[in-house]
């Protein structure tokens, strides 16, 4: 082996950096000797010239494996689910400064979620292909259960499912939660009618030029049609059709149409229009009912170009209030953007109550079912926790990269 120079330790630098080094004839390799010298450098720091070891910090403890947490069976009312559509859903405890996320369930392309009330089952809609982003697709819902969130269940759906960013309306309950609906997209719109219990398929309900479901009666949906119209569909206990109607043409497409958010109060269901106009349809009976809409805005407003904005933009609470973000200065295409304020409303007196002014602009909003509710508003980089009664920012919690469209759901 032909002779390389040996490497000077960090003593022989510090007294000598011109010094000339003997070589070696060591027979090991130069890599080892190279990193058995780094090593030894890594350990030793110079104090006059004398080598010293270093103090290192105690080692941490152990941690037992598997290490695996149980959920509550039911959960408190300060959870909230964070919907990122395409790669997790985490539960958040938004009450807490410890800023923990309590559980998470792995999602793939536009997952929505339900989480049933009269059994301890969540349920998310999902996409996967053999081949990661192609290959053979498959459509399904899996049933966790709520304490561990294990996998307990799987439904095969047909690959129809509408595959867009999460929104409401593409997978939602009826009939007390027995029953799941889902929006099928291929372009040509659907609904697959599925039994939670029993696990299984029942059938599929064309809603031709329609888009999305909202629950409606004891067992029925309603549908948003392209003619400005309402289908409500009437479902047998098997998920078989046994009546359809069309409301008269309320919603106006081409001038002020309906964003497809809406919030409940009182089996009343209200969705906002892009200008600022508040429209209420009563889903208490079998066939949907379109009540007089209202205006969010006062002249001066619409002067001003105050509208609704953001992606999960209209929420309610239980005393029965309306909140609605709001953005200034509006004009055509800004009705994504993140809203600047949040205006609450009493749909009773069709009076606005307040105006909360964010900290920083939010795209989607949900309140908490607490006694004393919490406002959650959902920014590109945090999720912001206010007092809805004074309007004070109480905790901001980060949320990972940059996100523009998530879905809020808090627990009841």
């Amino acid at each position: 082996m032909s002779r390389v120079p040996a490497w000077p330790t960090v003593a022989a630098r510090s007294s000598s950096r011109r010094a000339s080094p003997e070589p070696h004839t060591s027979s090991r390799p130069l890599g080892v000797l190279r990193r058995r010298t780094l090593a030894a450098a890594m350990v030793v720091t110079c104090v006059g010239g004398q080598g010293v070891a270093a103090d290192y910090p105690k080692p941490l403890p152990a941690e037992t494996v598997p290490n695996v947490a149980t959920l509550p069976a039911k959960y408190p009312t300060s959870w909230a689910f964070v919907n990122y559509s395409s790669d997790r859903i985490e539960i958040r405890d938004v009450g807490s400064d410890a800023r923990a996320v309590k559980g998470q369930l792995p999602t793939r392309d536009s997952t929505t979620l339900l989480v049933a009330s009269e059994r301890p089952e969540i349920y998310t809609a999902d996409t996967v292909w053999s081949r990661g982003v192609r290959g053979t697709r498959t459509d399904f819902i899996t049933v966790y259960d709520t304490a561990t969130l294990n996998a307990i269940g799987e439904i095969v759906l047909p690959t129809k499912r509408g595959l867009m960013t999460a929104m409401q309306g593409m997978f939602t309950f009826t009939d007390h939660e027995r029953l799941a609906l889902v929006f099928d997209f291929t372009p040509a719109s659907s609904v697959t009618v599925v039994d939670l219990v029993k696990r299984k398929v029942l059938s599929e309900v064309d809603i031709p030029g329609c888009s999305l479901t909202y629950p409606t009666g004891e067992r029925g949906f309603s549908t948003l049609c392209a003619s400005g119209n309402l289908l409500s569909v009437r479902l047998g206990a098997d998920g078989k059709v046994l009546g359809r109607s069309e409301s008269a043409v309320f919603n106006a497409l081409d001038t002020d149409p309906l964003f497809t958010a809406s919030a409940t109060v009182g089996g009343v269901r209200y969705f906002a229009s892009m200008l600022g106009h508040v429209q209420p349809i009563d889903m208490h009976g079998d066939e949907a009912v379109v009540l007089p809409s209202w205006s969010l805005v006062s002249p001066e407003e619409a002067a001003d170009h105050w509208r609704p904005s953001g992606w999960q933009l209209i929420a309610s609470d239980e005393a029965k209030l309306l909140y609605v973000l709001m953005q200034p200065h509006a004009h055509e295409g800004t009705h994504k953007d993140p809203g600047t304020e949040v205006w609450v409303f009493d749909p009773a007196t069709r009076t606005r109550t307040a105006k909360l002014r964010l900290v920083r602009p939010g795209s989607s909003i949900a309140l908490t079912h607490e006694p004393e509710p919490s406002l959650l508003v959902q920014t590109p980089t945090t999720l912001d926790v206010y007092d809805p009664r004074s309007g004070a920012l109480i905790r901001s919690l980060d949320l990972p990269g940059f996100r523009t469209r998530i879905l809020l759901d808090t627990v009841r």
